[in-house]
């Protein structure tokens, strides 16, 4: 078929020239609208990618007999030699690169809780709260769902004066040289750091990479303790960060940097883990960053580093430097989309995403691709986002997530059951847990295709073709891109309003009126319907819908802007 000249680039969601034949609607000539109201497509098993080998562990307890995968209760000491075979490999810094990890966060306090008399509260009294050892019973449930590099929040001890809730912030360290007793499962022979190691190991046996929080501030436990290290204003006051008030900062000097290199020893060394997220990076300087991106080259660094959001100025802390961290040695920051709800359109979050590609150019080392978002629609600190629209709007995040590029997708513990209210790392609580399983249903099947070698190179490594959608009306909701790799094209077509349907006629060269649309993604919500013509496509989209087609269109990248 023979294509006009492309199109001359306009920017997403502006109106786009109708520069390929109209096909008016279907008649009972022509084919009918496809429907997406199916159930979950067919699909064989696909493998995980295998990113390592092991030999099994042996871990000896107090009587003397080894301890498998799951027997995780009365771990005696971490045996002294381990079995031959290959050692574990990490790969994370790499899977960052190539946007091939799928990270779950967790507090260990809450992660592996149990409520043992069923009173549905969590008494440390009791053993109820979460050890390191009882959170291994929980990894295998984050394997059945794609996860393979978990964000541990921060495990060193924590501050008992002015803390907050009953158990105190897991950001408000007292120590940052040891791990939090309270992690250590009572009445064995293990300590804390050990059980660490072991948590540590378990999960590489799982093919699961492990990246530990970096806390940012002191507690005032830690201010009286090492008061040389704590920054003050003009009058001898310690100056605290924003309304965080049961934390106090820390002075830019190198005896910090000294004090820092005890705990990236501990849990580098010692602990074992592969990657380091930063917890408000840009409260340290850049060169602060550069001497430990450096000196632990082969980690994963992950700032907490927003694009716009965050570049005012919060109470003495500087406004933020995304680029100037990635520059530092940060491979990874992350993507603003915890206020994806609060996009008035689809052309924000497109212009959001094309501007972010620029700046992890600018900040490259590597040709443009050692740098990445995390699909960070949902955080520790953010309200749960089904206050922001439900399980729609949480099955919409978990799609775009999976199919948006430069991402490597980001889940909160909780989020796939749809927990309400706010993520608690204050008290000693049962694991975060809603009443919708459809949100894991959908994030896992979407995960399934991610992780696919029939679908996972244009999902994570593709090139992203931002698809012209004219629309009707002046805040366009309708989000349509395509993902392309080794001849495949993916379509993404979701509708961002999750209250509405959303109409718009999508131009996309070498589509036919004959092309199937058979929807890769899970149903859910009111049915959408589709209605293809000769280069494009009409669009009637149920509230909150996403949807991944396979298609047919190998001259796409020809014609349209392609990143």
């Amino acid at each position: 078929m023979a294509f006009p000249s492309p199109p001359p680039a306009v920017r997403y969601g502006q109106y786009y020239p109708q520069a390929y034949p109209v096909m008016n609607r279907p008649s009972a000539a022509t084919p009918p609208a496809f429907s997406a109201t199916g159930g979950l497509p067919y699909m064989p098993a696909l493998p995980r990618p295998d990113m390592f080998m092991r030999a099994p562990l042996a871990v000896t307890s107090p009587s003397g007999a080894a301890m498998g995968l799951n027997g995780v209760a009365g771990a005696g000491p971490i045996a002294s030699g381990w079995a031959k075979g290959p050692v574990w490999q990490n790969k994370l810094k790499q899977m960052f690169h190539k946007n091939q990890a799928v990270m779950y966060a967790l507090n260990i306090r809450t992660f592996g809780a149990k409520d043992k008399n069923m009173d549905g509260r969590i008494s440390p009294m009791l053993g109820e709260n979460g050890t390191f050892l009882s959170a291994v019973q929980n990894l295998d449930q984050l394997v059945a769902l794609g996860v393979n590099t978990i964000h541990l929040l921060p495990i060193n001890p924590i501050g008992q004066t002015r803390r907050l809730g009953a158990a105190g912030s897991l950001y408000a360290p007292s120590d940052y040289h040891t791990i939090n007793p309270e992690f250590d499962t009572p009445g064995n022979q293990t300590n804390a750091l050990q059980e660490a190691r072991q948590f540590v190991d378990e999960c590489h046996k799982r093919n699961i990479h492990v990246m530990v929080d970096v806390p940012s501030c002191a507690s005032e436990d830690l201010a009286r303790t090492r008061p040389d290290l704590i920054l003050k204003d003009s009058n001898g006051n310690k100056l605290t960060p924003t309304n965080w008030v049961d934390i106090v900062m820390f002075k830019n000097d190198d005896a910090l940097r000294q004090y820092y290199e005890g705990f990236f020893d501990l849990m580098a060394n010692q602990v074992g883990v592969d990657g380091f997220r930063v917890d408000v990076a840009r409260a340290r300087t850049t060169d602060f960053w550069k001497h430990f991106t450096s000196k632990y080259a082969d980690k994963a660094w992950l700032a907490e580093s927003y694009c716009e959001e965050d570049q005012s100025p919060l109470k003495n802390l500087p406004r933020d430097i995304p680029e100037a961290l990635l520059k530092s040695g940060f491979d990874s920051m992350y993507g603003q989309f915890h206020i994806f709800h609060a996009m008035r359109n689809a052309k924000e979050y497109m212009d959001y995403l094309l501007s972010n590609r620029a700046m992890f150019q600018r900040a490259s080392q590597q040709g443009g691709n050692d740098k990445s978002f995390i699909g960070s629609f949902l955080t520790h600190d953010d309200p749960s986002l089904m206050e922001h629209g439900g399980a729609p709007m949480s099955i919409l995040a978990s799609g775009l997530m999976a199919a948006q590029p430069w991402t490597n997708p980001y889940i909160l513990d909780g989020f796939t059951t749809g927990y309400t209210g706010e993520f608690d790392i204050f008290n000693f609580v049962p694991q975060h847990k809603g009443t919708h399983p459809e949100i894991g249903l959908f994030m896992k099947h979407m995960l399934t295709l991610r992780n696919s070698p029939q679908y996972g190179p244009a999902l994570t490594q593709g090139a992203f073709i931002p698809i012209p959608a004219n629309s009707n009306v002046a805040d366009n909701q309708v989000i349509s891109f395509a993902r392309q790799a080794n001849g495949k094209t993916l379509l993404v077509v979701a509708n961002k309003d999750i209250n509405a349907r959303s109409k718009a006629t999508l131009s996309i060269p070498g589509m036919t009126a004959f092309q199937p649309l058979n929807n890769l993604a899970p149903s859910y919500g009111r049915p959408s319907q589709f209605f293809p013509g000769v280069n494009q496509l009409e669009v009637d989209l149920g509230p909150g819908r996403f949807h991944l087609f396979e298609i047919n269109t190998p001259l796409l990248s020809r014609y349209l802007p392609t990143y």
